[in-house]
């Protein structure tokens, strides 16, 4: 008990006081300089997916870590697909922690950017600016400056940390995370990942009250395509082999009701901690099983006659999963509601449901630092409606926890994969420090 305490006492210590081998105190303010100047300049490189070509940005990371003296690994998985690794050596007395992010973004449309470069990084109402800026460029960014502080600062540590920056994650991670669990997991082999997914927030989960939650487990996308077929004619003479309508009655069918769910601890745990979730597309998505129409195609010609009725129709489904649903049974009633007359393809397969379970050191060490810098904070474990690479790593054993550790508006957070996508420049200390107390309360000896 008394080394325990000691321990404690000298840990506290060293978040409030961190100081390197020679006793100098973090000074953050330069830190949180470079770490704005870095994202500016990183967000100006054009990582669209695709073509997902990253070989400027990962050239310009390596060339941070070689200007700090810290060896960096690159593993090109296809050309302009390219991967990269930093690591902190620590005495392996625990397996290494993998700080994650990937380089690649969506695509952007500039004409909708309201004057703004998506792709210029600039600094505007107190936020950067850019595509990417927080899917996720931004948290990169911050994990790369606690990474350094922690190279810079000498801390002791009892176990690896790595920085890893993927290619490939918004089209499926096929050159990124999969490339590197197929060939170099070996060389990870993580306990704990730290990724995107979960924010801060006083208005998405209750409204007026200040709610981190971590992710720790993501729905499954399940995707569909619906065929139905007909007879072509003449629009001036409707009959009933139309596939158009028998699409849209199946479809009418199919949304008649409520979609099959199943009991999730984590949304128990969750709701047990908050009260009643705010009502909003995002809470609403991660309580239930959610489908939605994402695609109609139909017509002759381009632009499809008007006075053509086509002998094809065609609809994509995006459905997600909570975590233990079967995926089996619940396609089974899909094909139930929209009737035999539908074809049902699955073009994308739900994989397997892993849940991450949060009474480990790295969940605490994380919900430790950010209620140590707001302390009117409630941490949860949560469920994100979206996909992220942790799901890969998640069926290996790793214990991954999503988190860009900053107090996003609800507006903010829609920006993402959005017109107006940007970070605010003002919360950059907090989040580098959060990543960093939790690095080091984990990670030191």
């Amino acid at each position: 008990m008394i080394y325990f305490t000691l321990r404690t006492l000298c840990l506290l210590f060293l978040l409030v006081f961190p100081t390197t081998s020679m006793g100098q105190e973090v000074d953050w303010k330069p830190t949180v300089g470079e770490a704005v100047g870095t994202l500016q300049q990183y967000l100006r490189f054009n990582t669209t997916n695709p073509p997902g070509d990253v070989t400027g940005a990962a050239d310009f990371l390596q060339d941070i870590f070689e200007r700090e003296g810290i060896t960096v690994k690159r593993y090109e998985a296809a050309p302009g697909k390219i991967n990269l690794s930093a690591r902190l050596k620590g005495t392996g007395d625990g397996k290494p922690i993998l700080l994650l992010h990937h380089m690649d973004v969506v695509p952007a449309d500039a004409s909708r950017w309201d004057s703004v470069d998506p792709f210029g990084g600039e600094i505007k109402d107190g936020h950067i600016w850019g595509r990417g800026a927080i899917d996720m460029k931004g948290t990169g960014v911050l994990q790369l400056y606690a990474f350094l502080t922690l190279a810079r600062q000498k801390v002791p540590l009892n176990r690896d940390v790595i920085f890893m920056a993927v290619n490939d994650e918004e089209i499926g991670g096929t050159m990124g995370t999969r490339y590197m669990l197929d060939h170099h997991y070996d060389e990870l082999d993580p306990e704990y990942i730290l990724d995107e997914g979960g924010i801060g927030s006083r208005e998405i989960f209750v409204n007026g009250k200040l709610v981190f939650g971590i992710s720790v487990a993501e729905k499954r996308a399940l995707w569909l395509r619906l065929t139905a077929r007909g007879i072509a004619g003449h629009g001036s003479q409707p009959h009933a082999q139309n596939p158009n309508d028998k699409l849209m009655h199946a479809l009418n069918r199919l949304f008649s009701q409520p979609f099959p769910t199943v009991p999730n601890p984590v949304l128990d745990a969750l709701v047990s901690r908050l009260g009643p979730l705010s009502p909003n597309q995002f809470t609403n998505a991660i309580r239930q099983t959610t489908v939605s129409l994402t695609s109609l195609r139909s017509g002759v010609g381009d632009p499809p006659k008007a006075n053509v009725i086509p002998s094809l129709a065609v609809a994509t489904l995006d459905t997600r999963l909570l975590p233990g649903m079967d995926a089996e049974a619940f396609l089974v009633e899909v094909k139930s509601r929209l009737g035999d007359e539908i074809d049902v393809e699955v073009i994308h397969p739900a994989s397997q449901s892993v849940v991450t379970p949060h009474d480990t050191a790295m969940f605490r060490a994380l919900s430790s630092a950010i209620t140590r810098h707001h302390p009117d904070a409630t941490v949860v474990p949560m469920i994100i409606p979206y996909g992220t690479d942790s799901r890969m790593f998640r069926l290996r054993g790793a214990k991954c926890y999503g988190i860009l550790p900053l107090v996003l508006s609800a507006e903010l957070i829609a920006s993402i994969h959005g017109d107006a996508e940007r970070i605010p420049v003002d919360q950059f200390e907090t989040g580098i420090r959060i990543y960093y107390e939790s690095l080091v309360e984990v990670a030191t000896r």
